[in-house]
């Protein structure tokens, strides 16, 4: 009995040692894991195209909005980092798999990679050294208008007037013939636009959303597409103005 006892005492002590060691491992490992992916690599611009022409990888651009507009590589997404950042990354990529190429401003490299890491991306492929300076000494970048309030006013009768905020939004007050398109369904954004001559002058709020919009659209081969500096903050100031 005794000897049985002595038996099972050192089995369950293996046994201890066994689950301890391998949770031991697994945290080393998940440790070593974040390590690699926070050591992100800076890539060459001939490195940078390679890895961009692959069907699973997003060009992520988190410089403001503005900025973005003008001038951007082709078919990148515009994610502000320094806005409700959190909120739209994990809606527009709601999958942690998504893989990402990364422009940025210089001095937000980092952080931007540290933080997609703590929500959960650590499928980050890289960034583009020297970022989107680089990409214009030797690239062609795309653009898209960026005008003011008092700007669509003059040109208010070319065109659809697209407001991409929320229908709570939409019902509290907006431009009269504006078309209410939520940016919510992200897959499917853009999808009752027709793609045809007409100019879309696309606003939100305050102007963080409809930079992502327009990014969206332009990835989707949109071509006359205009941004409303400012949102629909500016042109409530604008009416009042001119009232």
């Amino acid at each position: 009995m005794h000897r049985v006892f002595i038996t099972l005492l050192g089995g369950c002590f293996v046994l201890f040692n066994s689950q301890t060691r391998l949770h031991a491992e697994s945290k080393t490992f998940h440790v070593e894991t974040l390590q690699i992916a926070s050591d992100l690599p800076h890539l060459t611009l001939k490195k940078f195209k390679k890895l961009r022409k692959q069907a699973d990888v997003q060009v992520l651009d988190t410089r403001s909005g503005d900025i973005f507009l003008k001038g951007f590589v082709p078919k990148s997404i515009n994610i502000g980092f320094k806005g409700p950042f959190d909120h739209f990354i994990t809606q527009v990529f709601p999958s942690e798999d998504q893989k990402f190429l990364l422009i940025t401003d210089l001095e937000d490299k980092q952080a931007v990679t540290d933080h997609l890491l703590k929500l959960g991306y650590t499928h980050i492929v890289g960034a583009l050294e020297g970022g989107i300076a680089t990409w214009k000494n030797s690239e062609i970048v795309d653009s898209l208008r960026n005008i003011n309030a008092s700007e669509l006013k003059k040109r208010s009768d070319q065109g659809h007037i697209v407001d991409v905020r929320t229908d709570k939004e939409f019902a509290n007050g907006h431009i009269d013939n504006a078309m209410n398109i939520p940016l919510t369904d992200f897959a499917n954004f853009g999808s009752t636009l027709k793609k045809d001559d007409a100019q879309l002058y696309v606003h939100c709020q305050s102007g963080y959303r409809s930079a992502l919009a327009v990014s969206i659209l332009s990835a989707k081969g949109f071509k006359h597409i205009c941004n409303i500096q400012g949102g629909y903050k500016a042109l409530q100031e604008e009416v009042k103005e001119n009232q």
